[in-house]
């Protein structure tokens, strides 16, 4: 359909916005009784693949990247920024977490007892609205990386993650790459060769501008075509 935009959600939404206003003291209490919260280190890993899932993680404050590796294969499905939750797949069905989760820069992760989060949403049911609500923007988010994967070029990928770390990560046109050339090119499905010569291209076009890791960019009408163009 025309005006159709792909690729370029990433975390659309608050996702606490109402999930935790809509519960009474009580349920609060409950969640805090039986939560425990620990700081991680950037680069540290806070879930790893194929583990069993016995919470549901809110990232209090910080940055992760969510990643599915098979053998040598690397593939970045996800960044989080903070005042997110991870694992919701995890509530019904899914026994075992299906990718790692890592940190980017140095993180509060609270682990909410999976148990406790079934309890709510059977009781409560504006918790559980936004419960889906988050589960269901999860699934658009998921398609959305689909189709930038599979259907665009590479130029219109990078452009892709880099409307989401302006627009949705760090809300700046301005910030620090959390992310090595290897990451971008597990974020992006590319090779790293590929993300350092497009960086070059987009240097060379004016569109961004590079200081070690600071990225500013320069052109952002012409970095939503090229995401849009694909």
């Amino acid at each position: 359909m025309e005006g159709m935009d792909h690729g370029t959600h990433c975390e659309e939404i608050d996702e606490t916005a109402s999930c935790f206003n809509s519960l009474t003291e009580d349920e609060l209490a409950m969640i805090d009784r039986n939560k425990t919260e620990i700081k991680y280190s950037k680069g540290e890993t806070i879930i790893k693949q194929g583990t069993k899932a016995t919470n549901i993680l809110y990232l209090k404050d910080g940055l992760v990247k969510l990643s599915m590796n098979t053998g040598e294969n690397n593939l970045i499905i996800n960044i989080k920024p903070q005042n997110h939750f991870i694992s919701t797949e995890n509530l019904y069905g899914v026994e075992f977490h299906p990718y790692s989760v890592t940190a980017l820069q140095d993180c509060i992760v609270c682990f909410l007892d999976i148990e406790d989060v079934r309890y709510l949403i059977k009781q409560n049911n504006i918790f559980a609205t936004d419960i889906y609500r988050v589960i269901n923007a999860n699934v658009v988010l998921t398609y959305d990386r689909l189709f930038s994967l599979t259907q665009k070029q590479l130029h219109g990928r990078f452009a892709d993650i880099l409307l989401c770390l302006s627009g949705k990560i760090f809300k700046d046109t301005k910030f620090d790459l959390p992310l090595s050339r290897r990451d971008l090119a597990a974020l992006t499905g590319m090779a790293p060769e590929s993300v350092i010569r497009i960086i070059k291209d987009f240097k060379n076009d004016k569109l961004i501008s590079t200081q070690g890791k600071r990225i500013e960019i320069l052109n952002m009408p012409m970095l939503k075509k090229i995401s849009a163009v694909g």
